[in-house]
This record gives C-alpha cells, structure tokens and sequence, in this order.
C-alpha cells in the first residue's frame, strides 16, 4: 500500500513505486557524497587550505579563493540545492502515487541525468548554454513534480 499512514504519522511509498525512488535518489545522494571527497583530495593535492590548522599540519597554504576548489565548491552546492528538494519532491509523489511508475522512472532518469550533465559541463568548463539547459531541466523536473502533488491534493 501506498500513501500516508495517519496512524505513525508517516509516508509509505508503494511497493511498486518505491524501488525506483530508492535506486534513484541512491545514485543522487552518492554524488551529493562523494563530492567533499573530492573536494577535500583536491584541497590536499593543491595544498590549500581554509583553516591555518589544516595548512599547517599538511604543508600548504591558506587560500579561499582557489579557482579550482571554488569551481567544485559551487558545483557541490548547485548539486545540494537541485537534488535535496527533488529527493523530498519524488518521495512525496510516489507516497500519494500522483503518477505511475513510468512517470515516476521517467522523472528520475531525466533529472539524474541532467544533474550529472550539470557537473560535466560544470567542471568541464563547456560552453554556455549547455551547463544552464542541465540546470533547467532539473528545475523542469522539481517544478513539474510539486505541481502534480498539489493537484493530486486538491
């Protein structure tokens, strides 16, 4: 069964549904994780550092403006902004089951994708527009799954 369960005051996804939203938003939250990994292992190559403690006790510098740290710095937080609220979004529509499971797959293919598109063209320094369409679909994604919760609801 699906949707929200008065009774534990909490949301139950639908066996059907809930394998794709676990397998999807597995994959997002991954990269949400690896990324201060590779941001600290990239600290450590480059030798800069945010606190003197850290500079110190691994030989380098202070340094907040790094190009390179900063470009995986924003990228991170792009990530962290986009994919946060799709996770709360896509968990919400398939507990209220506001869509099948091939909306719902469809939905979680297409925003992965484009998040991890994002991060290409992002640390790739591709062309613009290609790193804001990424960004775009994304949006697209959050905004399309809100709506169809709010008119499931009403």
């Amino acid at each position: 069964s699906s949707g929200i369960n008065a009774e534990y005051g909490m949301i139950v996804l639908s066996s059907a549904l809930a394998p794709v939203v676990v397998w999807w938003s597995t994959i997002l939250l991954f990269k949400l994780a690896t990324f201060p990994l590779i941001i600290g292992l990239n600290r450590l190559k480059r030798k800069v550092f945010v606190t003197p403690e850290d500079a110190v006790f691994f030989g380098g510098e202070v340094k907040i403006d790094d190009p390179v740290i900063e470009r995986l710095r924003r990228c991170h937080q792009n990530d962290v902004e986009n994919i946060l609220p799709f996770l709360a979004l896509v968990s919400l529509f398939a507990a209220i089951s506001a869509g099948d499971g091939a909306c719902v797959s469809c939905v979680c293919k297409t925003f992965t994708a484009a998040r991890l598109l994002h991060t290409v063209a992002y640390l790739g320094h591709v062309r613009q527009p290609a790193r804001a369409l990424a960004w775009f679909v994304g949006v697209v994604c959050n905004v399309y799954l809100a709506a169809k919760i709010l008119l499931f609801i009403y």
